[in-house]
């Protein structure tokens, strides 16, 4: 909060001291507390709160419904000044599952210069050698993160995950609970998940998949798994897992938490070295700034994608440059739309024979071509969009319900757009007749559009 209003430490101070002063409480103004507040976890008193408050414009009542810091109008970012290291990695894990029993709808979406920060910061960590998670950081002693601030939680964890005795794991110990069969069960958890919201929608997951996270976190933070690379699969999972959140959290309308499921997502895909899941990660992220109308930040994150896919199987490059077609269609680039998706539709042909990873099923030709009758209807040109849409509907699978339903009613907008009203008002009503079974407010609010484009032409 601090730094998005470009206040030292001194600054905010003073200013929660002139606000004070206002409302009758003399204040001094020491930049000590503020650090003390930042560094140390002190919990500010009353009357700075409510100074603090009065200067941001929040309601007191605010400080008794959402305790200290949760009031501040940017909590809910992400933790600022993280190594792109394992400890980050879990840092910026346990916040996510720790705000996880907030209300997401309150998060904040970043500005444009924090997520730019974040494109540079993730472009520097792949310049050095990718992080092995199995083995301690340069200069640091091998350690296990605990839970330290609840021993009576430290004393029963160890044994509910298979570990003897409670506590981390010694060398002499064989830590069962947590083997290659553990992470199999939670890898294709993930995917179960993928098709629940497929057919349900992302309201219908979006709690198994925090409960998931929470799951996984407690796994990496808690003990030594089995084996070289099971931590490494844990991180991928979790990573996937962080995709897939930041995916429901857009599908329900929580855009900062979906940005922050995204980033955090991207600290373990780099940690795991999993750069096909970075791709998904960059690409979810500037789909969800088309979604919330940023196109810029989403040309910005979409061009992270294409780098991060580098040498990558076809089907992820494919991906990659669909998001970015997403992003110029979005932001008006018509040329640059449509230079991008030829490479997407090149990509995925040579994906034909290499389909890429499991996660990426849903990525067929049904789903490219409504991916461009939705960024042709950005661009305005309904009359092109529509039978690309109805194609996409012909072609794609009948068990994804949610998508089949948005693209229903993106079908139906297109058409009315060009005057056909009848096609319009058909494919609307199989729309609606499919959002009984999958709840999502991205359908609603396209629904209410679709009403709009309808009665306007009437």
């Amino acid at each position: 909060m601090r730094r998005r209003h470009g206040w030292s430490y001194q600054d905010l101070a003073k200013v929660i001291a002139e606000h004070a002063r206002a409302l009758g409480v003399p204040m001094a103004a020491r930049r000590e507390k503020v650090w003390r507040w930042e560094h140390w976890g002190v919990v500010p008193e009353a009357d700075s709160q409510r100074a603090l408050a009065r200067a941001l414009g929040v309601p007191f009542r605010e400080l008794e419904l959402r305790p200290w810091p949760r009031w501040l109008p940017a909590h809910g970012g992400m933790p600022d000044e993280l190594a792109w290291t394992l400890d980050g990695s879990l840092t910026a894990l346990s916040a996510l599952v720790d705000d996880a029993a907030d209300d997401p709808r309150g998060y904040p979406i970043t500005d444009e210069r924090t997520l730019r920060g974040a494109v540079a910061d993730w472009t520097a960590a792949q310049a050095g050698p990718a992080p092995d998670p199995s083995l301690p950081r340069e200069g640091e002693a091998p350690r296990l993160l605990t839970d330290a601030d609840d021993p009576a939680a430290q004393d029963t964890a160890g044994e509910a995950f298979g570990w003897p005795g409670g506590g981390p794991v010694g060398p002499g110990d064989d830590p069962v609970g947590v083997d290659g069969t553990v992470v199999e069960w939670l890898e294709t958890g993930v995917l179960g998940l993928r098709r629940l919201d497929d057919r349900l929608g992302g309201g219908a997951v979006r709690h198994r998949v925090a409960a998931d996270l929470r799951l996984v976190c407690g796994l990496l933070r808690r003990g030594q798994p089995s084996g070289r690379d099971t931590r490494a699969r844990l991180l991928r999972v979790a990573a996937d897992l962080a995709q897939l959140g930041g995916w429901a959290a857009t599908d329900t309308g929580r855009l900062g938490a979906a940005q922050r499921h995204y980033l955090t997502g991207l600290r373990l895909a780099h940690t795991a070295g999993d750069r096909p899941m970075a791709v998904a990660l960059w690409g979810g992220l500037a789909l969800q700034e088309v979604i919330a109308g940023r196109p810029n930040d989403a040309v910005a994150a979409a061009e992270a994608a294409v780098r991060a896919a580098g040498s990558a199987p076809p089907a992820v490059r494919a991906l990659a440059a669909s998001r970015l077609a997403r992003a110029h269609a979005a932001l008006g680039a018509e040329g640059a739309f449509r230079r991008a998706m030829a490479e997407a539709e090149r990509r995925l042909e040579a994906a034909r024979t290499d389909p890429g990873p499991p996660w990426l099923y849903w990525f067929d030709p049904a789903e490219l071509t409504a991916q461009t009758g939705l960024a042709l209807l950005d661009l305005g040109a309904a009359a092109e969009a529509a039978p690309l849409l109805e194609k996409a509907l012909a072609a794609q699978d009948p068990a994804f319900l949610r998508d089949r339903s948005l693209y229903s009613v993106r079908a139906a907008q297109a058409h009315a757009l060009t005057g056909d009203l009848d096609t319009a008002l058909e494919l609307g009503r199989e729309a609606s007749r499919l959002s009984r079974y999958c709840g999502s407010p991205r359908l609603a609010d396209a629904l209410d559009t679709l009403k709009e484009a309808v009665d306007a032409r009437r």
